[in-house]
């Protein structure tokens, strides 16, 4: 039997939002090129990735086919935008939009570090900004290569690992900052930035309360304001995101409790009733794991709620002194 490629297309018809006055109104996106996933060279897929770096390419390829989402980061949600997983996609298209109208006058070049599937630097070079991306990620590079279709050079490395003479008058990290300690990141930023150039940061950040939080990732917002003190960056804007942001994980917890628990229980027990033995023998192998899992997903603490309460979601730009 031959197997069907996997095609995946960006929607030519779509809506957005655009900012206005702090709020949003709807406005039609400009249609875009197809993507087909199935051309992508086959060692997209063969880069030994870390299991963060494997979730983000599995998000994302999952994502853009069932819910057209064309980006990585989380949806900010505007007034008026019903919370559903059929809005992702425009919750995230209001994200670009906010981020890029933080973007100071006087900037022409950009380096987009983690830039995912490439949509945030297509957006930038539409406007006539001359940017260069940072992916460590071999499947997601892959995406974003064919996305920029040869308009900006991307470096496959970590951050802190990229060489070259080019300098930049922004930096920007967009749920990338994460990722990267924090000495390091600041360091290299400043042997990229131009003179007067900025640091354009969008991030998660841990904040002080009580209990665990079933939310991961992020540094802590104390050290990081502790930290990036001791760098000549002067604070230029500090916006909180974090109320726009949760609903993003309410749509996720969601999709887990309706859709993906019911099929991982689903799956489980067709296995276990035509496979008994070897279901036995799995169970217990990897009960640890299962219950880490299962703990962690369909808990039904990983909402917006929580996300509030253990979170911060900031916009912060910061200029070179």
């Amino acid at each position: 039997m031959t197997r069907r490629p996997v095609v995946m297309v960006l929607r030519r018809a779509r809506h957005t939002v655009a900012h206005q006055g702090g709020r949003t109104a709807a406005v039609t996106q400009t249609p875009e090129s197809p993507l087909l996933v199935s051309r992508l060279p086959a060692t997209a897929f063969q880069a030994d990735l870390p299991s963060s770096e494997f979730g983000l390419a599995m998000g994302f390829l999952v994502g853009h086919y069932f819910l057209n989402m064309q980006d990585l980061h989380y949806g900010y949600w505007p007034d008026g935008l019903a919370v559903e997983p059929r809005n992702l996609y425009q919750a995230q298209a209001h994200y670009t939009e906010f981020l890029m109208e933080h973007i100071p006058a006087g900037v022409h070049t950009i380096l987009d570090v983690g830039c995912g599937a490439g949509n945030t630097a297509r957006k930038l070079l539409d406007r006539g900004y001359q940017v260069d991306c940072v992916s460590p990620n071999g499947v997601l590079s892959g995406v974003a290569r064919a996305v920029l279709a040869g308009r900006a050079t991307i470096f496959e490395s970590r951050f802190q690992d990229v060489q070259t003479d080019r300098r930049y008058d922004l930096i920007l990290f967009s749920e990338s900052l994460l990722f990267i300690p924090l000495e390091e990141a600041f360091t290299k930023a400043l042997a990229l930035l131009n003179p007067g150039g900025h640091v354009l940061i969008t991030d998660i950040f841990r904040v002080p309360a009580e209990g665990k939080s079933p939310i991961g990732g992020g540094h802590e917002l104390p050290r990081f304001r502790e930290t990036i003190a001791r760098f000549p960056l002067q604070p230029v804007t500090d916006r909180d995101m974090t109320d726009g942001i949760a609903p993003t994980f309410d749509v996720l917890d969601g999709a887990y409790r309706e859709a993906i628990e019911p099929a991982y229980r689903l799956i489980l027990a067709r296995l276990t009733l035509k496979y008994p033995w070897v279901m036995r023998l799995v169970k217990w192998k990897f009960r640890k794991s299962m219950r880490r899992y299962e703990d962690k997903h369909f808990s039904g603490r990983r909402n917006g709620a929580n996300f509030k309460k253990y979170k911060s979601y900031r916009l912060l730009l910061y200029r070179r002194a």
